[in-house]
């Protein structure tokens, strides 16, 4: 039986304070101990010294984690996570030194487990044997984007069709998302791949230009929209020789927000441009990957203007690399 969320809240709380007093010797009974719950975890913390506890999965928590480190900046900080230990630790490593990270440990193992760095994964080679799959997305008019080694093709930003391997070799499924792709193999078992591929473009792309009224389609992926806009239009990011730049880890699904990037030149510069929309708590600790890959000389932020806030333009002085927050008019409606 699953618990509802006060339920689950209520266990997570305990458990901080648990942690916090039995591996930290921070007693939340104690006068000025205080215990609060926010977004990304539970934070037990006193004036000089915090335990805050993730038990979220998500990467992106790690921001939140950041901004309340910006508001205590006198607070010593042990932060326990339950996943991506790894990941936290090497990005803690860089914009935020002064933390500790600690991994909660498994079952016949100590409660809680020095974090080490991971080392960044290396990216997947492309999927081989795709030349003639890519010359039909090209015909079809949409954009080739390889990530995770996967080819896919995109309108605008948004995944209408992937290569998937099979016995008999690669093969391209048209949809957008997995249940639409796994849906069109059953409903267009014997049509011409292209002339699927065609059909769905022709239906999706007129929902991905500017100023078009709200839709579902154009809500999603709206962060690779804006890439896709700045990598046409370069100069939008005072760049130049633009080239896509996958993310770190690989975007899991279609409809969680992820930064995109790419990398350009602003004379002998190096120029990393990461495009985000919203309040993205999580798009600094993804830069800070994307630093380290790929040594850029600076970086440029690139958001619709309304969404550059006081917490993102503090938590990027982190970053040890020159970096501005670029706002531009967004091609959807608001």
């Amino acid at each position: 039986m699953s618990l509802d969320p006060a339920q689950r809240a209520g266990l997570e709380r305990a458990r901080a304070i648990a942690l916090a007093r039995e591996q930290f010797e921070l007693d939340a009974s104690t006068d000025g101990v205080e215990v609060d719950t926010a977004p990304f975890g539970v934070t037990v913390h006193s004036s000089s010294r915090a335990v805050v506890v993730v038990s979220s999965d998500d990467p992106a928590v790690l921001g939140g984690v950041l901004v309340w480190r910006q508001r205590h900046p006198n607070v010593e900080v042990e932060l326990v996570v339950e996943h991506h230990a790894g990941t936290h630790a090497r990005r803690i490593e860089m914009i935020a030194p002064e933390m500790t990270v600690w991994s909660l440990g498994a079952k016949g193992t100590p409660l809680v487990l020095a974090a080490t760095p991971e080392v960044l994964p290396e990216p997947h080679p492309a999927t081989p044997d795709t030349v003639s799959i890519v010359a039909m997305i090209k015909r079809c008019g949409a954009s080739v984007v390889v990530e995770d080694g996967i080819v896919r093709a995109e309108v605008l930003g948004l995944e209408v069709g992937r290569v998937v391997e099979s016995p008999s070799g690669p093969t391209f499924e048209v949809g957008v998302g997995r249940f639409d792709r796994e849906a069109g193999v059953l409903l267009h078992a014997g049509r011409d791949i292209e002339e699927t591929l065609v059909d769905v473009i022709a239906r999706v792309a007129p929902h991905r230009q500017e100023a078009v009224p709200a839709h579902a389609i154009n809500r999603l992926a709206r962060e690779r929209w804006l890439r896709e806009v700045v990598f046409c239009d370069p100069g939008l990011a005072r760049i130049s020789a633009p080239s896509l730049v996958e993310p770190i880890p690989p975007r899991s699904n279609l409809l969680d927000a992820c930064p995109a990037a790419l990398l350009g030149h602003d004379g002998e510069a190096v120029v990393l441009v990461v495009c985000t929309v919203g309040a993205d708590l999580g798009v600094v600790p993804a830069v800070a990957d994307l630093i380290v890959r790929h040594r850029p000389d600076m970086v440029r932020i690139v958001l619709p203007r309304r969404d550059i806030l006081p917490h993102l333009q503090q938590l990027v002085t982190r970053l040890g690399v020159p970096t501005e927050l670029l706002g531009i008019d967004p091609p959807w409606q608001s």
